[in-house]
């Protein structure tokens, strides 16, 4: 799955390069167990924004490798957007990812 996933950004790259723009993103999660924190993940990565809200990032976090995609659309009061996430940590033997989407409707204008 990692070998694939490479595969696909290293051929998607030179594209994105021309039609997005480029960040750079650090994210710090801290999860919780009742009222304790536990061990705190960081990530740095290198993203691009495509002109249709699409995004794609990817880079180095605490013990491993990071990856996401997503999207955001609205229109109107509406609004939806949507990412995949996958996490490759060298402190486990499996390749961990998710879905996530949100939709929200705006009160007012």
């Amino acid at each position: 799955m990692k070998r694939l996933t490479v595969t696909a950004v290293t051929l998607c790259l030179p594209m994105i390069a021309v039609a997005g723009n480029p960040y750079l993103e650090f994210k710090n999660v801290v999860p919780f167990v009742d009222n304790y924190s536990q061990t705190s993940t960081s990530h740095l990565r290198l993203g691009y924004k495509l002109k249709n809200n699409l995004y794609v990032e990817g880079g180095v976090m605490s013990h491993g490798t990071s990856y996401e995609a997503g999207y955001k659309f609205s229109r109107g009061n509406w609004s939806i957007k949507g990412k995949w996430e996958g996490l490759n940590s060298n402190q486990r033997d499996t390749f961990n990812s998710k879905l996530q989407t949100e939709i929200r409707f705006t009160f007012g204008e």
